[in-house]
């Protein structure tokens, strides 16, 4: 068997929530003021994180001023109406993936007026999403590791290459890995259904075009790494 190492060996495992928290929590704040959302997993440094609001990734370089992102931490320093929505993070290592969702709403005072009298009601601002059962497979990380298309990746004989996918899903997806079209031996390569692909003392005959394929019951995704052993 041949020179593949994941997860288990090197004590990884998924990413998991901490004890006696919830995936789905309901924020309720008064405009103008502050609010944190603390993802509710247990940190640590081989995990990938990606917040989204109302579906759409948050990307740190387009944020405004007021919306600030640390890894597991969303904070938003002062409340508007249009940050009302349903905020997730999702976490990804490369035996797992997880995630959590906040509902946020933005509360302000209105004055309604009636036929008798003016009454001030407390008017809670939210978005309407449908639940959905499921999610297709999508990717986490938007670098090199794991994008879609193909990636280059030049490396020495006799070193370690990682050709990472990280990606999320509902139900979880299933990975697998092919080179040049063909799915990779599991007695050459050891375990393969995994979104990180280690390769351990790299030879010539390790050459080739790596694509991992991931995919559940809502949909399939898949890129593709040009290894050249130099």
């Amino acid at each position: 068997m041949k020179k593949l190492h994941l997860s288990r060996e090197q004590g990884l495992d998924p990413p998991t929530m901490l004890p006696n928290t919830s995936n789905f929590i309901t924020k309720d704040v008064n405009e103008n003021s502050s609010i944190e959302l603390q993802c509710p997993v247990t940190n640590s440094p081989d995990l990938s994180i990606q917040w989204s609001k109302n579906n759409e990734d948050l990307d740190p370089m387009w944020l405004s001023p007021n919306v600030v992102i640390k890894r597991l931490l969303l904070k938003i320093q002062q409340t508007h109406l249009n940050d009302a929505g349903l905020y997730k993070c999702n976490v990804v290592n490369g035996f797992g993936s997880i995630y959590a969702q906040f509902r946020v709403n933005i509360i302000t005072n209105e004055t309604v007026l009636n036929n008798v009298h003016d009454n001030e009601q407390r008017t809670v601002i939210s978005s309407d999403l449908d639940s959905l059962s499921g999610e297709a497979p999508e990717f986490i990380s938007r670098s090199n590791d794991g994008q879609t298309g193909s990636t280059k990746v030049i490396q020495p004989e006799g070193t370690t290459v990682q050709l990472k996918c990280l990606a999320s899903g509902k139900p979880s997806p299933e990975v697998r890995w092919k080179k040049n079209g063909k799915i990779l031996s599991e007695d050459e390569y050891g375990v393969t259904q995994t979104q990180i692909l280690i390769i351990k003392d790299l030879r010539h005959s390790d050459t080739g075009n790596y694509t991992c394929e991931l995919s559940n019951s809502f949909g399939a995704i898949n890129a593709t790494y040009i290894l050249i052993v130099t």
